[in-house]
């Protein structure tokens, strides 16, 4: 404590009775007796040297924080405002494949949602149709076909017949041929087709 006050612990070394031994005392840095030294010798015992330190730096702690001013708080910054988002320049065209169904009530009604080379969209809305048994449909292209809603029966080839519900969809490869054997009558049946090739 004492060298990091800046001062000098002084210590007895003469052991001869009535004489300082076990006593303290404080030189500054260049040599001044602080405290603790008298001419008949050394005076102060360790928790007065002790004391003596501590006060010594309470009050300096005190001096130097009462002539420390408080740093004045920085002012708030006002926020940047945000830039405008730009308009937009395209507007999406969100479309329902369940609603605004055609009737369907003679002939299944066939909507084509998107043509590109080579892939050809549609959907298909039938509602007690099915293929004649001697009219089977035979296609050039690859389709892939998905039941969103109703219920329906399929046959392709030589194959037995399979229902469908909505979810459940089939690959019919090109030049295959196949019937929907039925429709639901109750509610349309709502199909997805992609075409292939």
């Amino acid at each position: 404590m004492a060298t990091h006050r800046g001062f000098r612990l002084v210590t007895s070394r003469r052991r001869k009775p009535g004489g300082d031994f076990g006593k303290y005392g404080l030189k500054d840095a260049s040599g001044v007796p602080v405290f603790g030294i008298a001419k008949t010798g050394l005076s102060a015992s360790a928790e007065e040297i002790e004391d003596y330190l501590r006060g010594a730096t309470s009050n300096a702690w005190s001096k130097s924080a009462g002539s420390t001013k408080a740093r004045p708080k920085p002012r708030a910054q006002p926020k940047p405002e945000a830039p405008p988002k730009p308009k937009p320049r395209f507007r999406v065209k969100v479309e329902n494949l369940r609603t605004r169904l055609p009737a369907a009530k003679r002939t299944e009604a066939f909507t084509e949602l998107l043509a590109r080379p080579g892939v050809r969209v549609e959907r298909i809305v039938s509602r007690g149709q099915s293929t004649p048994a001697n009219e089977p449909m035979v296609q050039a292209q690859d389709e892939w076909v998905l039941l969103l809603e109703g219920a329906a029966g399929l046959r392709i080839e030589d194959s037995d017949e399979v229902s469908l519900r909505a979810g459940d969809h089939v690959w019919i490869a090109r030049g295959q041929k196949h019937w929907v054997t039925w429709t639901a009558k109750d509610r349309p049946s709502v199909w997805l087709a992609i075409h292939l090739g």
